[in-house]
C-alpha cells in the first residue's frame, strides 16, 4: 500500500500537468473584478503610451489583430514578462507580478476573451501552461 501512494500521486500530478498545458486564454484564465482592477491600473501606468483603447499611439497595440499577430502561441508568461520587465517605459520592473496580471486580465476583457472564477495569477509555473490563442478554439460541435 505505501508504493502505491507515491505512484498515484505522481500519476495525478502528470495528468494535472498536462491538463494545464492545453488551456488557453479562452479559458476563463482572469476574473471580471481582476479586469476591473487592471482597467485602473491600466489608465495609470499604460493609456499615455498605449492609448485609452490599447490599440496603440506612441507605444504598439496591446489588443487587435497587430497585438494578436505578435503574440499568437506564446505563454502568458511570456507576456507577463516582457510587460514587467520594460515597462511602463518610464519606470520599468517597478509594477509587482500581480497588479501585471491584473492588467492582462483588463486586456484580455478588451480581446473579448472570456472572464473565469479563478484570478490570474503572478506566478510563473502558472503563467506559462496558459498560451495566448487570438480565436476561441472549436469544440467540435457544429
Amino acid at each position: 500500500m505505501k508504493t502505491i501512494f507515491p505512484v498515484v500521486s505522481a500519476l495525478t500530478l502528470v495528468a494535472v500537468t498536462a491538463a494545464q498545458g492545453n488551456r488557453t486564454v479562452w479559458d476563463g484564465v482572469y476574473t471580471a473584478d481582476q479586469a476591473t482592477r487592471g482597467e485602473k491600473l491600466y489608465a495609470t501606468h499604460c493609456t499615455r503610451c498605449h492609448g485609452d483603447n490599447a490599440l496603440g499611439s506612441e507605444g504598439p497595440a496591446l489588443t487587435g489583430p497587430l497585438f494578436a499577430a505578435n503574440w499568437e502561441g506564446v505563454t502568458l508568461n511570456d507576456l507577463h514578462d516582457r510587460i514587467r520587465q520594460t515597462m511602463p517605459a518610464d519606470n520599468p520592473s517597478s509594477l509587482p507580478r500581480q497588479e501585471v496580471s491584473d492588467i492582462i486580465a483588463y486586456l484580455l476583457r478588451l480581446g473579448k476573451m472570456p472572464a473565469g472564477t479563478t484570478e490570474l495569477a503572478g506566478d510563473a509555473g502558472v503563467l506559462a501552461q496558459i498560451k495566448f490563442v487570438s480565436n476561441r478554439p472549436s469544440t467540435g460541435t457544429p
